[in-house]
């Protein structure tokens, strides 16, 4: 009697119950890294977005040359200050995100692969 070494169909998961003990949470690799890769695009845009603003220059008298026009002038120039450093900090963060998701992604998919390596095994050596 040969072995048969194909794979076979398994269930991986079943509802977990309420207490969670026992969940099992499965993963899909490839979507994993796509969303790294849009998180990695975002932080991408927001870098970009950076440079533009701060490339601009709010002009002394653009809003006239009166006291109003002045306080109006450092408000916004606080408010360009402040969203320049808020879209930095959006490409530091979708960029960890993103490097994040893609390493976890290929660690997911390579102990996957080991796990099924070990199961093919231990199949292949079994006489069921």
């Amino acid at each position: 009697m040969g072995l048969n070494c194909r794979p076979k169909s398994v269930e991986l998961a079943s509802p977990a119950s309420d207490d969670q003990e026992g969940a099992i949470v499965l993963v899909d690799p490839a979507l994993l890294h796509s969303g790294g890769s849009e998180s990695q695009r975002a932080g991408d845009h927001a870098h970009r977005a950076a440079q533009r603003l701060s490339a601009t220059e709010l002009v002394p008298q653009m809003f006239g040359d009166f006291a109003t026009a002045e306080t109006f002038h450092e408000a916004a120039g606080s408010a360009w200050t402040h969203h320049t450093r808020l879209l930095l900090e959006h490409r530091s963060f979708f960029g960890l995100v993103g490097r994040g998701a893609s390493m976890a992604a290929a660690g997911f998919a390579d102990m996957e692969e080991d796990n099924s390596a070990s199961v093919r095994a231990v199949w292949c050596n079994s006489a069921t």
